[in-house]
């Protein structure tokens, strides 16, 4: 279980307790500070450049690490758990208000330009800042209620590869569910560059492979967003290396064969 589960969890999932979700959060001053320069600032489509270029610095690591730490962390999580938590979202709204506000990607917005499949979530009452600044990302915002947000979840994944995430908008309050491409996900180009895990922690799971099943078409290999499945050319065989693996469920979606199970992990494997 990762620090964030212990620190902000009591005893599960932190993207699973509901506390996380509250009004009350969204409200506090931290929260409020940081949605307003998140959401306020212009962000410039189709940038060519989605990360600075050049030697890393010791200050380029420690700013990042502490703006991850602090308000951005993200954390990959399943399909299943992206559908749990929007239907969390519907019990922590009133029966007045939507529940989830469906926003551009900012890393897709940011890399190609546009995102017309609205791929990240608002989650409960992060509308009260999107309504402020209704040119984020294009102004392209749309309000659903739990029930839609879950059948637009459902509709996205089959249009290729999405990694979800869970993602703080000031740390513990979770306003934001992603569902990034991994190849322009600028936390996961972060981690990667800099060596440093807060921008995107691994899933609390591990994929395996069921070699009974396995038929070796080598399906996961190719839609893996992080490149772990390999076939194995001795056996002709799928294997997965569990250091290396997310735990996004990627591989298990895509398996005709349903060969790819998961692991729960804990503190034993490092994230």
């Amino acid at each position: 279980m990762c620090e964030y589960c212990v620190q902000h969890g009591h005893g599960k999932k932190w993207y699973l307790n509901a506390r996380n979700y509250s009004k009350d959060l969204a409200h506090s001053e931290k929260v409020k500070q940081f949605c307003e320069s998140f959401f306020g600032r212009e962000i410039t489509p189709g940038a060519k450049e989605l990360l600075p270029s050049g030697p890393i610095t010791v200050e380029e690591r420690q700013k990042e690490n502490h703006r991850y730490m602090q308000y951005l962390h993200h954390q990959v999580i399943s399909t299943d758990e992206a559908l749990s938590i929007l239907k969390l979202a519907s019990y922590q709204t009133d029966e007045s208000e939507r529940a989830v506000v469906l926003l551009p990607c900012i890393c897709r917005y940011s890399a190609y330009g546009s995102d017309p499949n609205l791929s990240c979530y608002g989650i409960a009452f992060t509308d009260e800042y999107t309504h402020r600044f209704p040119k984020y990302c294009g102004g392209a915002h749309q309000y659903v209620s739990a029930e839609e947000a879950q059948e637009t979840l459902e509709a996205l994944i089959k249009t290729g590869p999405v990694v979800h995430a869970m993602s703080a908008l000031g740390v513990p309050y979770l306003g934001m569910l992603c569902n990034c491409d991994m190849p322009v996900c600028r936390p996961y180009l972060l981690r990667k560059r800099l060596e440093i895990t807060s921008p995107i922690y691994k899933a609390h799971q591990r994929a395996q492979v069921d070699v009974s099943k396995c038929t070796g078409c080598g399906i996961c290999e190719t839609k893996c967003p992080f490149g772990v499945p390999t076939i194995d050319s001795q056996n002709n065989l799928a294997s997965i290396e569990s250091h290396a693996c997310f735990g996004c469920g990627v591989c298990q979606r895509y398996c005709p064969e349903n060969a790819i199970t998961f692991k729960p992990v804990g503190e034993s494997i490092p994230f």
